[in-house]
């Protein structure tokens, strides 16, 4: 069980966070790994500690997620290497913190061209030749934020973030009903706060307000995705589409 040994998983957002953990995680179980993001130089290095640390191959691919062109290059790029795409994990995100009324247009789209329509291109690429094998495992990272509000004691503006991840949220269940046919399993994971590039966890201000509002009275730690990322892409959990696994400390049960 979890053996994933022959399995190839495309994973975006590679350079950091979520993504470089989803890596390691299925790494760390024999996944061949290919990690796709903008900033090449990151990649590279990320994907020489996998190879180094766990013995698997693992590829960098450069792809901004939000260019049909290179989304569908990155597609013949793994088809090309390795014949198949066993999981994909979309973790590629952007977020501003303009409060709604102060948002210029620009940065709200910007937003919904990575968080959205680049993974709408990635499932739609990725999902081809999952349906040439007849299997698949696709993770869409949302986010808690998908279906709530935030005080407005944080202080900062999220609204086309969390509108993004709201549509995240229905998308994945839409391409669930769909590809349910192909052997495909598409279901959406939404963490609360974890540390990451664009994540407040640190900022000496955060304490105060996570403690109000989060029942555990902190953000997440690394390793407590781990655990759900092997559940959600296991070959074992077949049976499981369309759901939206949360982990947020019980901040979405209050």
């Amino acid at each position: 069980m979890f053996d994933y040994h022959g399995r190839v998983a495309v994973i975006t957002g590679g350079s950091s966070g979520l993504g470089v953990l989803c890596a390691n995680a299925l790494a760390a179980r024999g996944c061949e790994i290919v990690l796709m993001a903008r900033r090449y130089e990151i990649l590279v290095e990320n994907a020489k500690m996998l190879t180094e640390k766990y013995g698997v191959k693992a590829i960098a691919v450069r792809c901004d997620v939000t260019k049909e062109d290179q989304v569908i290059a990155a597609r013949e790029t793994v088809e090309k290497e390795f014949g198949r795409c066993d999981i994909l994990i979309n973790c590629a995100g952007e977020g501003h913190n303009d409060w709604a009324m102060d948002l210029a247009l620009e940065r709200w789209q910007a937003t919904l061209d990575v968080c959205v329509t680049g993974l709408f291109l990635m499932c739609r690429e990725f999902g081809k030749l999952m349906r040439e094998n007849h299997y698949g495992r696709i993770v869409n990272v949302a986010s808690m934020l998908g279906m709530i509000a935030l005080d407005s004691s944080f202080g900062k503006g999220i609204s086309e973030y969390s509108a993004s991840k709201g549509a995240v949220i229905n998308f994945t269940r839409q391409l669930a009903n769909e590809w349910a046919q192909y052997g495909i399993t598409v279901n959406t994971l939404s963490p609360g706060f974890f540390a990451s590039e664009q994540s407040p966890v640190g900022q000496e201000w955060f304490v105060d307000f996570i403690n109000d509002w989060c029942p555990m009275k902190r953000n997440g730690y690394d390793h407590e995705l781990d655990a759900a990322i092997i559940f959600m892409t296991c070959e074992e959990n077949s049976y499981m589409t369309g759901n939206n696994v949360v982990i947020d400390g019980g901040w979405t049960c209050t």
